[in-house]
């Protein structure tokens, strides 16, 4: 028999997205699935994909009955995991796809959410310098967002390079509309977003950017300033992120992709593009692979990097599964799609 795994959160699309990835892995089995508000529904009403979880229910929200499991994802909004995780014991493994352990400052945590800081865990972004090796020691990670995951690749390496300037950063994502849940909202009705293109959380208010500051400006040293512009796209999964960022004296492509290729030639969850060829999200839909592209755009004196990845995969479920691998002292890619 091999390891168990609980849900917390097991109806949302983050959930679902687990219950299909844990149910592949060769050595991780379902435990607990539980969903609040769908207590005693059968999984496969919510779910109809899920054809093998036949017969099974969604389960109140129980810390006891989650912590039976050798690891607990948390795929809850922002406040419910804090909540939730105060109640594992600390032989539990607990991995956190929200935001409530992201941010290391309180300061930041309340002058952007107005509520109580719950407190700071290992940043679940294995392909960072040294994280590797703090999320196999740890009990408690906190899963990047979909969001701060695409731009933090792809700057990352540029980053701790010296390549480029921390202080002059601005980022367009499309995203699809898994990224909003399965709440239904008019919003994000099939008619409403069909053939359209449309911002949201434009101007500061996105709660991913105090995230990408604080990770870029670790990897720097000097304070990151990010302007962020989300857009939601008429897809159904999927992260691009187009990031423009002042370059730091003569700076040429080929010195761009170098300190890419340095930092995630041994990956196996980054690919580097070659030639003219850019990130696509159908490419990266269903998997655990981001893909990055940099080039220089002379005339402005700035890079421009794009990566693209499944936001319920790299940059939800399957990072967390990764996590969880690494945690338990499996394969890291076991269960994951490259």
């Amino acid at each position: 028999m091999g390891m168990t795994a609980a849900v917390a959160g097991a109806s949302g699309a983050v959930g679902g997205e687990l219950l299909r990835l844990i149910g592949a892995h060769p050595q991780l089995e379902l435990g607990s699935l539980a969903a609040h508000s769908q207590a005693g529904r059968q999984i496969i009403d919510v779910h109809a994909d899920r054809s093998e979880l036949a017969g099974r229910e969604f389960e109140p929200t129980e810390p006891e009955r989650l912590a039976e499991s050798d690891v607990v994802f948390l795929a809850l909004p922002r406040g419910e995991s804090a909540r939730i995780a105060a109640r594992l014991p600390d032989t539990v493994r607990v991995i956190d796809l929200g935001p409530d352990y992201r941010l290391s400052d309180a300061e930041v945590w309340q002058r952007h959410y107005d509520e109580p800081h719950a407190g700071n865990w290992p940043y679940g972004l294995p392909e960072l310098a040294g994280q590797r090796q703090r999320i196999a020691a740890a009990t408690r990670v906190a899963t990047p967002s979909c969001y701060a995951t695409a731009v933090i690749l792809a700057l990352a390496p540029l980053l701790a390079a010296g390549l480029v300037e921390p202080s002059d950063i601005v980022i367009t994502v499309l995203a699809g509309t898994s990224g909003a849940g399965r709440s239904p909202k008019p919003k994000h009705l099939a008619s409403a977003v069909a053939n359209a293109l449309r911002g949201y959380q434009v101007g500061g208010g996105h709660g991913s950017i105090p995230e990408i500051e604080q990770e870029l400006t670790a990897l720097s040293g000097v304070g990151a300033s990010v302007s962020l512009i989300p857009v939601l796209a008429p897809i159904p999964r999927g992260i691009l992120a187009s990031c423009s960022i002042r370059l730091d004296g003569a700076v040429s492509t080929d010195q761009l992709r170098q300190a890419l290729t340095a930092a995630y030639q041994d990956e196996p969850f980054v690919r580097l593009l070659t030639g003219g060829h850019w990130p696509a999200t159908a490419a990266v839909a269903g998997s655990n692979m981001a893909l990055v592209q940099a080039t220089v755009d002379a005339r402005a004196g700035r890079a421009v990097v794009m990566s693209a990845l499944d936001n319920l995969g790299k940059g939800a479920a399957g990072q967390a599964i990764q996590n969880a691998n690494l945690m338990l002292g499996l394969p890291e890619s076991a269960g994951l799609i490259p």
